[in-house]
């Protein structure tokens, strides 16, 4: 997925608030929110990224973790995911994964974040560190001026998979002097 496409629409599982649900991305819209792809989760991460979520709320963005079905999401975990103040998205099918075109290769110590501004429409990706100095850079992100009215700020509006420098007029050549 390119920078600047609109988030899909398409509805996934979602463990959100002690339930299961299906929510789309689109729910985020009106919000700067980031998707941490967490490819190999752990009770210790999920502790870690819940404190994270809380520190997003505060700055008025939101943080979702997207997790695979097969990662081991709750086995063996002494506290259940659906306790966590996290939203999770499974992604059972890997459509998301494919949509977004996220590694599958990450080592379990990293994770890669997408950041959409208040229209849904992605605007950074980062692979990072699932440590505090990781979270702390897409946190600056998302909190920078670089997100805020990014459609005012010049910044392209969505296109699907079309570049948006495509369908800019070409600006005149400059002649030199002979």
């Amino acid at each position: 997925m390119k920078i600047g496409t609109k988030a899909p629409t398409m509805r996934v599982p979602c463990i959100l608030k002690n339930q299961t649900n299906l929510l789309s991305l689109s729910e985020f819209h009106g919000q700067i929110f980031a998707l941490c792809w967490v490819p190999h989760i752990r009770e210790f991460d999920a502790w870690f990224l819940e404190t994270q979520v809380k520190k997003f709320e505060q700055a008025g963005s939101a943080l979702a973790i997207l997790v695979s079905k097969d990662n081991g999401l709750g086995r063996d975990w002494v506290r259940p995911p659906h306790e966590f103040s996290l939203t999770f998205f499974i992604d059972p099918i890997g459509r998301l994964q494919r949509t977004f075109t996220l590694s599958q290769l990450l080592f379990p110590t990293r994770c890669e974040t997408l950041i959409f501004d208040q229209g849904t429409c992605l605007r950074f990706r980062l692979i990072h560190d699932l440590n505090l100095k990781g979270f702390s850079a897409v946190l600056d992100i998302a909190e920078s001026d670089f997100l805020e009215g990014s459609q005012e700020n010049g910044f392209p509006p969505a296109m699907g998979n079309r570049s948006w420098f495509q369908t800019m007029e070409p600006k005149a050549a400059i002649e030199t002097p002979s």
